[in-house]
């Protein structure tokens, strides 16, 4: 982290606004950037539209893999008609800005995979995971003598 941005960490008071950036990609349509702030910013070149949204990370329990959880309000319509027409799931990018310096990140990126998708007319809700490295074949390779003829 920046020194600005750990000096407002550890300030009892600080005027400093903390932005949650989010980009949402898939091969089937164009990246759409939102911030969850009352107006747009510019980072690393692109436009992040103000948009309502939050996100809430699970707890560490050791017992299974993290999770986070999305909250994205559905007033405009042009979210779910991308989410409906894919059938992978989309890439979620989260980083972490102060609105002081918002090209320096100071927390992520960090890449989720977008699943369990719900959506009413209000809100879209759905859960962010990593990929899934526990249903992985280990050893992923299989030595047989036609791959690895020294052992047999």
């Amino acid at each position: 982290m920046s020194a600005p941005a750990v000096s407002s960490l550890n300030a009892q008071e600080t005027g400093e606004v903390w932005l949650a950036l989010l980009e949402i990609s898939h091969s089937s349509f164009s990246t759409l950037r939102f911030v969850n702030n009352n107006e747009d910013i510019t980072h690393g070149g692109n436009t992040y539209t103000a948009y309502p949204f939050k996100i809430v990370l699970s707890s560490e329990s050791g017992e299974e893999i993290s999770r986070a959880s999305l909250e994205i309000d559905n007033i405009d319509r042009s979210i779910i008609q991308e989410l409906r027409q894919i059938a992978t799931a989309p890439t979620m990018t989260v980083k972490i800005v102060m609105a002081s310096s918002p090209d320096t990140v100071e927390a992520g990126p960090f890449n989720f995979s977008l699943k369990d998708v719900k959506y009413n007319a209000s809100t879209i809700k759905g859960t962010l995971g990593y990929e899934d490295i526990l249903d992985e074949a280990w050893p992923s390779t299989l030595y047989t003598p036609q791959n690895h003829v020294a052992l047999f």
